[in-house]
């Protein structure tokens, strides 16, 4: 998954925690459950906002950005199914190409 040239998947999962401003920390790679799926409010929408818990039970966010808002739209759709889904599955599901 790329968007314009920048390999959007798997996201940089950001410790929750840190975006109130303490430490900064941070998780790589496909781990984690999917448990909450966000769309961009910023117009047009062509981000979506991930929520993950790995083992340790920490939450994470990531984000996706999209060159249009019609296959953000989309993809925001295909994530509010796998809710619950571990995104290892979830990143080996082949979805299929758009223009």
């Amino acid at each position: 998954m790329f968007c314009d040239g920048v390999r959007m998947w798997p996201p940089k999962w950001l410790y929750t925690t840190s975006l109130a401003g303490s430490a900064s920390h941070s998780v790589t790679g496909e781990v984690g459950l999917l448990d909450a799926v966000y769309l961009s409010r910023m117009l047009p929408p062509v981000k979506i906002y991930l929520v993950i818990t790995t083992d340790d039970s920490n939450s994470y966010l990531g984000s996706l950005m999209f060159e249009k808002s019609s296959i953000a739209k989309v993809m925001y759709d295909f994530f509010l199914t796998q809710i619950n889904r571990r995104v290892r599955e979830i990143g080996s599901i082949d979805i299929p190409v758009w223009d």
